[in-house]
């Protein structure tokens, strides 16, 4: 039985966007025969340390590193916190005697575990590339400096170097790590995927979220749930609300937290826009519900990001038959990937007046949006289940697995 070392970024007591992917695809790698020695940390305790569906799991062995709750604008402290980390994780896993291959997750501290795990345990890595460090601060404005940041993109290329296989999660991303040097053969896309076993439409009668927050049917909900932070837009989304606010039935809903959601709703106030409310964030169980409960989904991106990271909720929301608009930049594969397919609408991140048009244009057109969600459901459960792409993983394990074998 083959031993994969997991070393996660942040650990399941604390709410990230990649919790349930991590969550699933070592349930899946158990279930197809690995052993699974998992490095996480404990942070906000907001969570238990491990999801239902991995307690008391056979051949899962979980090691806890506690860790410190920093500002998230204090770059500096969270850069040599995160660093410190690394070496926390080495401590443990360099005392562990029988590894095969390594999942790293992507952080901006990554090349330290990378370089650690390269001279000291020498077994295949697998870097799991979520977000595009610092790509991803610079297009988004929190990393202006352009000295610093051509030494984070010099490291980041150490880390890709030392890397056997990257995953990224989309082709847009895989282009952008092609044009850093890296060979194409190396890396391997796989979507960020929805859980074909849990996530599915809920129905307004029957939808916790409807019920909690005594919501109108008679309202069209143009949602965003996630995370409110500095590649998301807030203020396409202001722009957008201000030109629609005579449409009384359309409301906007925002669900989740993030480091922008305070300025989103000072200048929200400040403009009178009451058409959009706020809504603290859900916990996982109620993804289908939540997801269930819009219309059709906005999804803002600041122009520059779709290449260095990808929205995670297009499969939830495929799965729970939504229509998606997104708001990103033109010249990327994810915005054709949407209008070619006719599975819902991609517009200029540059033109709110272009998306405000595609939410009007399906709120005015309910068997366009009708079909639009069905043709994303059917597209969904293609290239964005879970059953697909973990599998794609597993995969991937066994061939690092086999060549060190041949060695």
């Amino acid at each position: 039985m083959k031993n994969i070392l997991f070393i996660c970024t942040e650990g399941f007591d604390t709410p990230g966007p990649s919790n349930h992917l991590i969550s699933s695809l070592i349930e899946d790698m158990l279930e197809s025969g690995f052993k699974i020695t998992l490095i996480q940390s404990r942070r906000t305790k907001i969570n238990d340390d491990l999801p239902d569906t991995l307690k008391d799991k056979e051949h899962l062995n979980v090691n806890i590193v506690n860790r410190k709750v920093l500002e998230k604008n204090s770059f500096v402290l969270r850069y040599l916190e995160e660093a410190s980390y690394a070496f926390k994780c080495f401590k443990i896993w360099r005392k562990i005697k029988d590894v095969d291959a390594v999942f790293v997750q992507s952080c901006p501290t990554v090349i330290f575990s990378i370089l650690l795990l390269k001279f000291f345990l020498k077994k295949p890595i697998l870097y799991s590339v979520q977000d595009m460090w610092p790509g991803s601060a610079v297009n988004s404005g929190v990393l202006s400096n352009k000295i610093i940041a051509n030494i984070f993109y010099k490291v980041q290329k150490l880390a890709y170097k030392n890397s056997d296989l990257l995953t990224v999660i989309s082709e847009d991303m895989k282009t952008k790590v092609v044009e850093q040097g890296v060979p194409k053969e190396k890396i391997y896309p796989i979507v960020n995927w929805f859980d074909d076993r849990t996530v599915h439409e809920v129905s307004w009668e029957e939808n916790r979220f409807v019920k909690k927050y005594n919501l109108s049917k008679d309202k069209f909900y143009v949602q965003y749930a996630g995370t409110m932070g500095y590649v998301f837009d807030y203020k396409m989304v202001l722009n957008v609300a201000e030109l629609l606010k005579e449409y009384k039935e359309i409301q906007f809903q925002m669900i989740g937290q993030g480091s922008q959601k305070d300025a989103f709703i000072e200048e929200k106030e400040k403009r009178g826009l009451d058409n959009i409310i706020f809504y603290p964030l859900e916990p996982q169980d109620m993804v289908s519900d939540v997801y269930s409960t819009c219309s059709i989904c906005l999804i803002p991106l600041k122009k520059g990001i779709i290449g260095n990271s990808v929205p995670s909720k297009a499969g939830l929301l495929m799965a729970c038959n939504r229509t998606i608009v997104n708001s990103v930049d033109r010249n990327s594969d994810y915005y054709r990937l949407f209008n070619e397919n006719e599975m819902g609408i991609s517009a200029s991140n540059h033109h709110p007046k272009e998306v405000a048009s595609a939410i009007l244009d399906l709120y005015q057109n309910k068997e366009k949006r009708k079909r639009m969600s069905k043709i994303g459901q059917d597209f969904g459960r293609k290239y964005y289940s879970r059953s697909v792409n973990t599998q794609k993983f597993i995969n991937l394990f066994y061939k690092m697995v086999s060549a060190e074998r041949k060695k």
